[in-house]
């Protein structure tokens, strides 16, 4: 391109129409950025590269200002770079003062140049159209496009906080249900949907591959991983950089900001839109102390961050106090006395009670009738029936909803309440001691040599003498000769040395799963391991235990015990999860008389975490960890060691029952209400049923000249791209891997598969076609032969389709609202309007190919006439606009105030409900309703058809 690029010149983004009329901010070397200000967007552009059309006006032209006046342009001059437009009124307007609505029309300049497209594309443009609308209006819009399950809770948490503006909740479900993907949900509808641009996710270390792995795979997303090597490597290249300014989706450990200050400053500085905490657990406070480290770290960046999501499984194990200081990071003007918390929290115990036996549907008592009813503000006699009516007692529990102390901060399913779950059980395998282990670190070593031995010989010999090594092949040539296994041990040398040897010596079809591995390495593994004449075997390092799941198995191999419960628990949780079709087994090797056999009958006896999840687990093993760490080195089975089993087994089942008697139905319930759910789970199957998007893409592909094939499995492969042989500028930009792609659109292929891309209406490739196909110019011109013995041959008649178009922030989703965002004319040359009786469904089989030579001949012997009538057609479709934007205001004020006048009723009963939330509604609905008042149109496509006798 070889515009010169200027401050002050106003651009249209080509790729990006519904942006408005942009103005240059700031030009460099490289770059030029600019502004679009009626939509709130910056964009930045490479100058040699640019898809952007300048804007400037011609003598006669009609132009608008920013105050919405009009003025007819007299004549024109540039004055540095920047055009100032003289007026008929003997005013003058710099370009910078245009208003940010504009209309082109460039299809018909196209068409009238010569540039005719072909009957496919033209036709496939207006299904992108369709789709375009289809998803712009889909109530579940921004969770259609992920890797998940149908799963009811998640699915609802996911909704009822991914459309909140700026959502601060806390996600509580218990292990195993799926907090990481309904955080993921959200993220990816926040983004999707404009209400987040910037994202930080807090975890500890250990968890940032999980993460980075989970949002990549699930939800297309690319957050990069910022470490100690990434920061001082942007700080190594440009010293004077905000480390943090650099990427929009972030995943940072929490205690990178904590050990390194100046990075914390950076991250403050920088600001985001969202703030996600895993583990949140370990935010520590108390009322006398106040809060730990990673407390007060996360409440600098909750105190500036809109939207707040706390991910932990266990709300209140840790005490009243640090649960009611996590909803402080959330609110701190609701829950800012911890006594008022308390007393709340009491006074609701009769209501949850209540409201545990109406969700059971069990009886109320006369006594708790009157109860609800003065609670709720009905009479008596309202309520007479509750016990035999379903759509009453339905409707009373919604009511309890409302008034629910931290319904609106606090989602929490737990498994009794999902069910489902098939349980898992376990199998000891008590080994003898080798005679080469006598005396030897294995048995007197530290606990750490002692649990993990192998691990001092990264060369294999431990093998040899390892009983656990023939244990293993035994097992899978016999008892688990014809199942899928997973074994996980904690170090990768471990993996490759037992890997060698059940694959040369042993002859198991095997694969590995490391961190050495790439993530394309891992996933040709996890694929080679799904497929079902592959590996009988996935032998993986801990980080199998974070990122993966792979519910088709179940049987899993505890090759070692990792010293923490919970990573235990993360280690299991690869198979019992939900999901799951079967119970899972769990095979545990050990050493008799060794530290590893005593860990065994801790985590066995005291924890009893081989047979259920341990909610408590972790606090258990904290509470007597000095204790058990001497014991566990030990030789020797000591009655010491026994009578702490027993003590730590007695603390757990009592945690456990405080735990289950302080369960919270009602909560349980506002975390999944059953019709609600169950209508998203219906609507997402509805979507998976349709093959609407098959069909589109198999259309472009050929439409585009790219090359892919259809497998035996119904995947398809896309072939890599040979830029000789595309049939169209901008596809080399798709997101397309070089080596091509393999594509499913079957969500349970996906699942099972995750080396193939899952095709959704929402996935970046099918984004980035709709915005192509529907934004430039692939298919905005035609013409064809239109069969007709009703009307005279040769005559020409013009379809032209404009696009209603509003420019708004992206978060508003005004197109949604719109009753018509295509408009049609179908004009005969003597400017008669057929668009209701010649629809295109109808025209469809009575149209035929043209050839481009004759098609040319056609446009230059009637270019008068089509342009007269295509600019009739942009008059009559202009007509229309008023009704198109009155009919948007009512519908999108109707359903702004509702949302409104819910949550200023809602507030009176429960402080929840923020001032700041329902204030941001406020001022949505008057810059929605400002913004419907000044919709667009924009030529989106024409046709010319030539009537010839059937």
């Amino acid at each position: 391109m070889n515009q010169v690029f200027a401050i002050g010149q106003r651009y249209l983004s080509d790729s990006e129409s519904s942006l408005g009329l942009g103005v240059v901010i700031d030009v460099d070397e490289r770059c030029v950025h600019i502004l679009f200000p009626q939509s709130e967007e910056t964009r930045v552009y490479a100058k040699a590269s640019a898809l952007l059309s300048r804007v400037v006006f011609s003598a006669g032209d009609t132009v608008s200002d920013q105050d919405g006046n009009q003025y007819i342009v007299e004549r024109c001059e540039e004055v540095a770079s920047v055009m100032r437009y003289h007026l008929t009124c003997g005013k003058s307007l710099m370009e910078t003062r245009l208003a940010a609505n504009i209309q082109l029309a460039k299809p018909l300049e196209r068409l009238l140049a010569g540039r005719i497209e072909n009957a496919e594309r033209y036709d496939l443009r207006q299904d992108a159209l369709k789709l375009q609308t289809m998803l712009n209006r889909h109530p579940l819009r921004g969770l259609i496009g992920a890797r998940v399950d149908i799963i009811k809770h998640q699915l609802y948490i996911a909704h009822e906080v991914g459309k909140r503006l700026a959502p601060r909740v806390l996600l509580a479900d218990e292990v195993g249900l799926g907090k990481t993907i309904e955080a993921g949900l959200i993220i990816h509808q926040q983004i999707l949907t404009g209400k987040a641009n910037r994202v930080l996710v807090l975890v500890p270390d250990s968890l940032q591959y999980q993460w980075m792995i989970e949002l990549k795979r699930r939800f297309n997303l690319d957050f990069a991983l910022f470490d100690l090597v990434r920061t001082a490597s942007i700080k190594e290249h440009n010293p004077d950089q905000n480390v943090f300014t650099t990427e929009q989706l972030i995943i940072a450990g929490i205690d990178l900001l904590l050990d390194h200050r100046d990075l914390y400053e950076q991250a403050y500085a920088t600001g985001f839109d969202l703030l996600v905490v895993d583990e949140a657990h370990h935010l520590h406070w108390d009322s006398e102390q106040g809060g730990n480290d990673k407390y007060e770290l996360v409440a600098d960046f909750a105190a500036s961050t809109a939207g707040v999501l706390l991910l932990t499984a266990t709300p209140e194990q840790l005490g009243v106090e640090s649960h009611f200081a996590r909803l402080r990071l959330l609110d701190p003007h609701r829950f800012d006395d911890l006594e008022d918390f308390i007393a709340a929290q009491d006074a609701f115990a009769d209501v949850a009670m209540v409201a545990t036996l109406l969700i059971d549907g069990k009886p109320l008592t006369d006594k708790q009738i009157r109860a609800v009813s003065g609670l709720l503000g009905f009479s008596e006699n309202e309520l007479a029936d509750i016990n035999d009516n379903d759509k009453l007692r339905t409707h009373v529990i919604n009511e309890l909803l409302d008034r629910h102390g931290t319904g609106r901060v606090l989602f929490r399913n737990t498994r009794d309440s999902v069910q489902g779950f098939h349980g898992r059980t376990s199998i000891a395998y008590p080994l003898p001691l080798p005679a080469a282990w006598q005396d030897t670190h294995y048995t007197h070593g530290k606990l750490r040599e002692q649990l993990w031995g192998e691990e001092n010989y990264p060369d294999g010999s431990w093998l040899e003498s390892d009983p656990r090594v023939p244990w293993l092949i035994s097992l899978l040539r016999d008892e688990l000769k014809h199942k899928k296994v997973l074994l996980i041990a904690r170090s990768g040398a471990t993996i490759e040395s037992l890997e060698a040897v059940l694959r040369l010596h042993a002859g198991i079809k095997t694969a590995v799963f490391t961190e050495q591995m790439s993530l394309l390495e891992r996933d040709q593994a996890a694929a080679y391991f799904a497929d079902v004449s592959g590996a009988q075997i996935l032998l993986c390092s801990e980080i199998g235990s974070e990122g993966r799941n792979f519910q088709f198995a179940q049987d899993l191999v505890l090759f070692d015990l990792p010293a923490n419960p919970d990573t235990l628990e993360q280690r299991i949780g690869r198979l019992d999860r939900i999901g799951q079709i079967a119970k899972i087994t769990l095979h545990v090797p050990f050493i008799a008389g060794t530290a590893q056999e005593r860990l065994y009958h801790w985590y066995d006896g005291a924890l009893n975490i081989f047979n259920q999840i341990s909610p408590t687990a972790q606090t258990v093993q904290e509470q007597y960890i000095a204790t058990l760490k001497p014991l566990l080195e030990q030789g020797g089975q000591t009655d010491e060691f026994a009578e702490l089993i027993a003590s730590a087994a007695n603390l757990r089942v009592e945690l456990e029952a405080e735990l289950q008697a302080g369960r919270d139905r009602l909560l349980e319930y506002n975390s999944c209400r059953p019709n609600a759910s169950l209508r998203i789970a219906q609507a997402m199957s509805e979507l998976d049923e349709a093959k609407l998007l098959p069909m589109f893409l198999d259309r472009y592909f050929e439409a585009v000249n790219m090359d892919y094939s259809v497998q035996r499995d119904h995947s398809w492969i896309v072939h890599p791209i040979d830029g000789g042989e595309i049939d169209n500028d901008g596809v080399e930009s798709l997101p397309l891997d070089e080596d091509g792609m393999t594509l499913t659109f079957s969500r349970a292929q996906a699942l099972a598969r995750e080396d193939m891309d899952y095709m959704t209406y929402e996935h970046p490739l099918v984004t980035a076609i709709l915005e192509m196909v529907t934004s430039g110019s692939f298919g905005n011109t035609q013409v064809a032969l239109l069969k007709s013995a009703a009307m005279p041959q040769g005559m020409v008649l013009v379809e032209s389709n404009f696009r209603v178009e509003v420019i708004a922030p992206k978060q508003l989703n005004l197109s949604a609202y719109l009753p018509k965002q295509v408009l049609r004319v179908f004009l005969t040359e003597r400017g008669d309007d057929l668009s209701a009786v010649a629809t295109p469904e109808k025209l469809l089989p009575l149209t035929e190919r043209l050839e481009k030579a004759k098609a040319r001949q056609v446009i230059k012997v009637r270019s008068a006439v089509i342009e007269t009538q295509a600019k009739r057609a942009q008059t009559l479709a202009n007509e229309q606009l008023d009704d198109i934007a009155a009919a948007a205001q009512a519908q999108f004020g109707e359903y702004m105030n509702k949302e409104i006048g819910r949550l200023k009723r809602l507030q009176a009963i429960n402080p929840n409900v923020r001032d700041d939330e329902i204030a941001q509604l406020e001022a949505m609905r008057a810059q929605g309703l400002e913004a419907l008042a000044q919709l667009s149109l924009v030529p989106d496509s024409i046709r010319v058809l030539v009537t010839v006798k059937p």
